[in-house]
């Protein structure tokens, strides 16, 4: 019987390597923006939480001979563990004797862009969830919109709803919020209000009638923050597809420095085992008859401190 054919002899690049998962993002996800990635040596553990000891005054002047003053560095919070995602990208058989007649085709690299697209989607979800549930923020950090401020109304002004929000979390944590991600619909009620359009229109020094567009960067400078990004990404199946993010606005404090993993008052990270993501060699399964790619990540999206951000619901009336 003849050997099934291999990755090689259908001229497709040699079984993928760990970084093609490693260094994949897909760009409709916004998980990583509100929960950045920090490497963690355990499945499991404590999340570092640090109180305001940055924040006060102190005489830390010393005379010699006397005793030094000491800083804490943080105390265990809520446990977390990692969760594991396991999935394999599937190359037929036919498929690969097929990519005989096209040289080149990086079937491998395909298969698992395909299976860490889903991975990421998974992670999606998690945060999506933690995100968007009004019990994971303080009491004075989340507001319903009213009907009469909703951001889509003629004379809403969405940046001084979240100035408002701003002073909140930065009498929460001591620090100014720099990043606001938002749902499709609020994004979209945002790049069609006259608040946003009179505000750019007079900072770029546009004419009368001319109609500036309204930019993800544009968004940023107009709320003042360093970060704006929209949660595009969708879960459910084919004529049931649902938003991940919706009809909110979250406003977070996030830090994105080497030195993350040690402790700040960041919102929330991603903590994901030390050498993950990993992309296996392929290996050839007789019972289907493909080639199967392993992709495993182990990783989850937690809250680290609710204080540092403020969510907004029912932003828009749709």
């Amino acid at each position: 019987m003849a050997e099934p054919i291999s990755p090689g002899g259908a001229r497709v690049v040699d079984p993928i390597i760990t970084g093609v998962a490693r260094g994949y993002r897909n760009a409709a996800h916004v998980w990583n923006y509100l929960f950045p990635v920090v490497t963690v040596n355990a499945r499991g553990g404590h999340i570092i939480e640090f109180n305001a000891e940055d924040f006060l005054e102190v005489d830390i002047r010393r005379s010699p001979g006397a005793d030094r003053q000491q800083v804490h560095f943080g105390h265990f919070g809520a446990s977390f563990s990692l969760d594991q995602r396991a999935i394999d990208g599937k190359v037929p058989k036919e498929v690969l004797e097929d990519a005989m007649a096209v040289p080149g085709i990086n079937y491998s690299a395909v298969a698992a862009k395909k299976a860490m697209n889903i991975a990421s989607l998974q992670i999606e979800i998690a945060a999506g969830k933690l995100a968007t549930t009004p019990a994971n923020y303080p009491a004075d950090n989340r507001t319903a919109v009213s009907a009469a401020d909703k951001w889509d109304g003629a004379d809403a002004q969405p940046a001084k709803q979240v100035e408002t929000a701003k002073e909140q979390v930065a009498s929460g944590i001591g620090m100014e919020p720099n990043l606001l991600i938002t749902g499709v619909p609020v994004h979209r009620s945002l790049k069609n209000s006259p608040d946003v359009i009179d505000r750019i229109k007079h900072t770029e020094g546009l004419s009368e009638g001319k109609a500036p567009q309204v930019t993800n960067e544009k968004l940023a400078a107009y709320f003042d923050v360093e970060m704006y990004a929209v949660g595009r990404a969708r879960t459910g199946k084919k004529g049931a597809f649902t938003p991940i993010w919706g009809n909110v606005a979250i406003l977070a404090y996030v830090d994105v420095t080497p030195l993350a993993s040690i402790g700040s008052p960041s919102f929330g990270y991603t903590y994901r085992l030390s050498g993950y993501p990993i992309a296996e060699p392929g290996y050839y399964e007789r019972s289907c008859e493909s080639w199967l790619y392993p992709v495993t990540t182990e990783d989850t999206p937690v809250i680290a401190g609710a204080d540092g951000g403020y969510l907004f619901t029912e932003v828009t009336s749709e």
